[in-house]
């Protein structure tokens, strides 16, 4: 009796599918409702500023600003390995940026917009890391980083085109 009993049971569980279960899990990832795609990233309204040719230069040699255009580049498309990799390399890049400033653009309102890049960077990291933030927090957080980049762009085309007029102040009496 007890082994018919056991040859039933063993029956009957071969009879499960396992397939149902894991069929679940692959839908439930897929769908997920907090993934940014590459076209939310293309529906983000923002103003994107280039780097002049003046200042083009002195950014070319600026290796923490050219590593964050490329981890915004790498954004654009929806990959944000930058942003979920090792502490050290992103840490090193957001110390990089604010120390290693260039001579040539060393000034107070490009260290001020080089401040809000780093806590854009921090911001967008921190939430593209955490499970609970919702997708419109994390394309919020996207917008206010893109932005912040083309400022800091901006302000740098603005000193070198500053720099570039010849103003002659009248002598005073």
């Amino acid at each position: 009796m007890k082994k018919l009993i056991i040859l039933t049971l063993l029956i009957v569980l071969s009879g499960c599918k396992k397939e149902d279960y894991t069929t679940n899990e692959t839908v439930t990832t897929t769908n997920d409702p907090t993934k940014i795609t590459k076209e939310d990233i293309s529906k983000i309204n923002y103003i994107e500023y280039g780097i002049d040719n003046k200042a083009k230069l002195t950014l070319d040699s600026w290796e923490a600003y050219n590593t964050i255009s490329r981890a915004i580049e790498t954004v654009k498309q929806a990959d944000f390995t930058f942003f979920k990799s090792d502490d050290t390399i992103f840490n090193t890049t957001l110390n990089d940026i604010h120390t290693t400033t260039p001579d040539a653009i060393n000034s107070a309102p490009i260290k001020a917009r080089v401040l809000i890049l780093r806590t854009k960077l921090l911001k967008f990291r921190e939430l593209i890391n955490l499970n609970t933030a919702k997708k419109n927090e994390k394309l919020l957080a996207l917008k206010e980083l893109f932005q912040s980049f083309s400022y800091v762009t901006l302000q740098i085309n603005k000193k070198f085109e500053k720099e570039a007029q010849n103003i002659i102040k009248p002598d005073s009496l």
